[in-house]
């Protein structure tokens, strides 16, 4: 099966080529203020103030990170959009250039964004960090949907490329057991303080270091919650999250989780939920899959999807089983249940990091605020609202 997936890789390589918002005026800080004119259930499932830029740089140990943050909206004229592509991910080269036939093929591995590449960051600032964990198979850009929304509300998203678990890894048979994705994740921080405190850096002044998060998913999940035992990260989220060491008290946290998963049962996230100290969240999305977090289930859709990549690579049942769940009826469609995920995690840090002084659109009332899907917000003060039967089954 290795030869078998290395034989496909190297094939692939040689072959492939709610409603309108008005926000207050930002604060001085850059920071914009909650929006003024709707609902504060939805208020901030719209896009922000800002535009997103994108940028793939190296850390110190020589690995990926991608930066996703604010940008005036003036400063894009004439800019193209950035456009996610899977092969650089595959091969383990995000800085490797697009092999020559690759339109051609027609294969589910671009993903065009909302957000443009190698722009300047807006003028404003300085911004909180989101540090951002992929999953399991996963890459730095897999949650552009989330990554590209929180900076155009002025977060600066840092994504590391975890390299023992990522795409490449996976594909070429190369998965390491081991807790190196949350030394990625201090050292992505560790990198971008540095250029906080570089002169002429683009993100130099830009970093408000004293609001640092941490998000991720499935295997990403974990890391981002056992990563906020770094003193410098205030607050945690967790999204489909497998299980993960307590965080110190006093560190605000969120857990969110679809209950139609068949990857992390949605049992073992409610007793992760248990073990966590106040404060804490919990989201729970009726009828959501385990990539309802990510943006797997649209990727190629006319041409056979994640499935059709997955099947040409003869990559493991497994695999196969995580890179597909959530994306076929019954289950919530992803993209409908985008906006209120946007909506809870940008609430969540803002108000975990101290921009709101207190929760916006985070109270029981949301739970049918948006079309199509439904969920139930719990919060340390009250059991959590769920229903009868959980599902308790995991795959992959």
């Amino acid at each position: 099966m290795a030869r078998a997936r290395s034989v496909a890789l190297v094939a692939l390589g040689l072959f492939l080529g709610g409603c309108s918002s008005t926000s207050a005026p930002a604060e001085p800080d850059g920071l914009p203020a909650a929006p003024v004119s709707v609902s504060a259930a939805t208020a901030f499932s719209a896009p922000g103030p800002y535009t997103a830029g994108v940028v793939v740089k190296t850390t110190a140990e020589g690995d990926p990170v991608v930066v996703t943050y604010p940008v005036d909206k003036g400063s894009t004229a004439g800019k193209p959009a950035y456009t996610v592509n899977l092969v650089r991910w595959f091969l383990g080269d995000p800085a490797a250039p697009v092999p020559p036939g690759f339109a051609s093929l027609h294969l589910p591995t671009t993903l065009a964004t909302s957000a443009y590449g190698s722009v300047p960051i807006s003028a404003e600032g300085p911004f909180p960090v989101v540090l951002f964990s992929h999953g399991f198979g996963g890459y730095p850009e897999q949650s552009s949907f989330l990554t590209v929304h929180l900076a155009t509300w002025g977060f600066v998203v840092v994504a590391p490329d975890h390299r023992s678990r990522d795409l490449h890894a996976v594909v070429s048979g190369t998965v390491q057991a081991c807790t190196c994705d949350v030394t990625d994740l201090d050292q992505a921080l560790a990198y971008v303080t540095t250029l906080d405190h570089t002169h002429g850096s683009f993100l130099a002044g830009k970093l408000d270091l004293h609001r640092v998060a941490s998000l991720g998913h499935s295997a990403g999940g974990g890391a981002a919650i056992a990563v906020a035992s770094n003193p410098g990260v205030r607050a945690y989220i967790g999204l489909a999250p497998v299980p993960a060491p307590v965080p110190p008290a006093g560190k605000p946290g969120m857990l969110v989780q679809g209950l139609a998963d068949a990857v992390v049962a949605p049992s073992g996230t409610l007793a992760l939920y248990d073990t966590l100290q106040a404060p804490k969240r919990l989201v729970l999305i009726a009828g959501a899959g385990h990539n309802v977090f990510d943006d797997a289930c649209t990727l190629g859709t006319g041409s056979g999807g994640l499935g059709a990549l997955v099947h040409l690579l003869n990559l493991p049942a497994a695999f196969a089983a995580i890179a597909t769940d959530g994306c076929a009826a019954p289950d919530v469609y992803p993209p409908t249940a985008w906006p209120l995920i946007d909506h809870v995690v940008t609430a969540q840090l803002r108000w975990a990091l101290g921009i709101d002084p207190v929760p916006v659109g985070l109270a029981p009332g949301i739970d049918r605020s948006f079309a199509g899907v439904t969920a139930t917000v719990s919060s340390a003060a009250s059991a959590p609202a769920i229903p009868t039967t959980v599902p308790t089954t995991t795959a992959g």
